[in-house]
């Protein structure tokens, strides 16, 4: 007992020490460390089983990061008041996330804190509110297994991250804090050495309803296949099918989060957080996603041209207060990324165009920074980044975005949280560790 209380105070003292850097530049072993400091004796440390610490540290992997942002939106041609022509906005936020994953065998536990506001699209924190506490939220908490044996199938349960293949546009129907909460399988094969096929399903509660056995989830089921014809080049595709089942009509109250512009609701000007039945989807979301990603290393530049299509197949006329009239139900984005911002004194570039209209998606689940987030929507997104380290990134992204013209007829006020024109740019400071 005394040799582990000695042993566990001086690893405290270590770690809080700069003892702790030459450790790590030299990887002495801590017993011997102990020796030399003579705290404990040689035969002490002959004692100590090096598989007591070795045996759980291997088995835990910590990561996170933390991103200072500025923002600043500029609103143009707002029809419903929610914000004034010409307004200029700032905004200085921050978001921390602390994870590590804890493997044992074939199962792997997976944790995540963040900071925010336990919103579904964000985990970032504004700083106002004369220095207050912020907040944070369990962002994952998951159980995954994959055999030893059967290494092709992963199964994964509670709140994860996405499970889909996703790429940069891929968030017309994800933004890329969505951490889905269910079920996940996900299958591979690899018939060569130069093609993979991937096969991923998602059984995500979105909802829990009380007052009836009709719960609303999001059921969701994606192929694809990835082919490498020369060591320059990867090509791959994916086709996605996303049934949002039991969330749409009144009583439903599907989502339950936080609300983002976009989709056909009554009434259409109901709140960020709606009580129930105050805030319901007029129409249904079967959605039909097809994304492609083209990989070139052109010598030392990698570009990444990528695309995708969304098409919501369901019924997307109002049933409302302008019934028959159509909303839209398709959106599209495509661009390229000409280098890649991850080594030390490495770069990138990016540009691409996105459109999404009313209810191609569900809004509250899609990207949240482009104008305010959600669907109706339209226009470009601009971006810079380098890292003179591989922890430390700065990065500039421009949105200027416009709004999609509703269906005449469809309300006397535009779809909840309408800011009309928003132009919008974002600084960030990133260390990840």
């Amino acid at each position: 007992m005394r040799l582990r209380g000695i042993t566990l105070l001086v690893a405290l003292g270590l770690t809080l020490s700069p003892l702790t850097v030459a450790w790590a530049n030299e990887s002495t072993p801590l017993k011997e460390l102990l020796v030399e400091k003579g705290l404990i004796t040689k035969e002490e440390a002959s004692t100590v089983q090096d598989t007591v610490f070795a045996r759980w540290i291997d088995r835990i992997v910590f990561s996170g990061d933390l991103r200072l942002r500025h923002s600043t939106y500029f609103f143009e041609n707002n029809a419903d008041g929610t914000y004034n022509n010409g307004v200029t906005e700032h905004r200085e936020r921050i978001r921390l996330r602390i994870g590590a994953e804890i493997k044992m065998g074939d199962v792997t536990v997976g944790i995540r804190l963040a900071s925010g506001t336990g919103q579904q699209t964000s985990t970032n924190q504004t700083e106002n509110d004369l220095f207050n506490g912020k907040g944070i939220w369990m962002d994952r908490a998951y159980l995954s297994w994959q055999g030893a044996a059967t290494r092709w199938l992963k199964i994964t349960g509670g709140k994860m991250s996405n499970p889909f293949f996703t790429i940069y546009t891929s968030d017309l129907v994800w933004d890329e804090d969505v951490n889905p909460e269910g079920f996940a399988e996900n299958l591979t094969a690899r018939p060569s050495a130069h093609v993979h096929l991937f096969f991923n399903a998602g059984q995500f509660v979105l909802n829990e309803v009380a007052i009836n056995n009709h719960d609303p989830w999001l059921l969701g089921e994606q192929g694809g296949i990835s082919v490498e014809p020369t060591r320059i080049v990867k090509a791959t595709v994916a086709a996605a099918f996303y049934d949002a089942v039991n969330a749409s009509g009144q009583g439903s109250n599907a989502l339950g989060g936080t609300v983002q512009q976009g989709n056909s609701r009554f009434p259409a000007s109901c709140t960020a957080t709606p009580p129930a039945d105050s805030c319901y989807l007029l129409n249904n979301y079967r959605i039909l996603d097809l994304a492609t990603l083209v990989s070139v290393q052109a010598g030392p530049i990698p570009i990444a041209f990528m695309g995708e299509y969304v098409r919501n197949v369901a019924n997307t006329t109002t049933t409302g207060t302008a019934s028959g009239q159509a909303t839209g139900n398709e959106g599209y984005q495509i661009g390229a990324i000409v280098g890649k911002a991850a080594e030390a004194q490495s770069w990138e570039f990016a540009y691409f165009y996105k459109l999404l209209q009313l209810d191609a998606t569900l809004a509250d689940l899609a990207d949240s920074d482009f104008g305010t987030g959600g669907t109706g929507r339209r226009g470009h997104i601009i971006w810079a980044a380098y890292n003179p380290t591989p922890y430390l990134q700065f990065k500039t992204r421009y949105f200027t975005t416009k709004s999609i013209p509703f269906a005449p007829g469809y309300s006397t006020a535009t779809p909840w949280g309408n800011a009309g024109d928003v132009n919008h740019i974002q600084v960030d400071l990133t260390v990840k560790f």
